[in-house]
């Protein structure tokens, strides 16, 4: 099964896939893969760089990107469905990448927008531009309406997940009782 977990910066949502990796589902993050072709084109070389590099340059990376990820039978790609650029939103999963990836399931995660507000506030690892709550929530619902049209481009279920604060076995919780229906079947 190929499932694609999308969220904003800040939700969590490498959090939550750290305890999928605990309990044996694949993960692979799509934006690494991206870096690993803008960074072998001298493109960027980090991933806050390569969000802000021309259209052009985003939409070549992520077809080549989308296309390794494609060969992997059974993962989760771990992504943002929407990037917000200085041009306005990219989608994350352009009709090629979806066409390439041929997903089986959509995952949005999601936080009150307060909440991602502190989190990236609060978050040292990553140069992130400071947004304000309106901000947040306008990229909150372009990403859960990208999220939605991909699930209708491709006929793939949608889910939103909440990624409340001290809730993060909640919504792996959640995630795992869809993919495994069976709990605790194999993947």
């Amino acid at each position: 099964m190929k499932v694609i977990i999308g969220g904003i910066p800040g939700v969590g949502k490498t959090t939550v896939l750290d305890e999928l990796v605990k309990e044996g589902f694949r993960v692979e993050n799509y934006g690494d893969a991206m870096l690993k072709e803008a960074i072998s084109r001298d493109y960027a070389k980090n991933r806050d760089e390569l969000r802000k590099l021309p259209v052009e340059k985003q939409k070549e990376i992520q077809k080549v990107a989308a296309d390794k990820l494609a060969q992997i039978s059974d993962v989760i790609i771990d992504t943002h469905f929407s990037i917000n650029t200085k041009g306005g939103y990219l989608p994350g999963l352009p009709v090629k990448v979806l066409e390439a990836i041929n997903p089986d399931l959509f995952i949005s995660i999601e936080a009150d927008p307060l909440e991602i507000f502190e989190r990236r506030k609060n978050d040292p690892r990553r140069n992130r531009d400071k947004d304000s709550l309106e901000r947040i929530r306008a990229h909150l619902d372009a990403n859960r309406s990208y999220g939605i049209t991909y699930s209708a481009m491709t006929g793939s279920p949608f889910l939103v997940v909440m990624n409340e604060n001290g809730k993060v076995k909640e919504a792996s919780a959640k995630i795992i009782s869809v993919i495994r229906p069976n709990d605790g079947g194999e993947q």
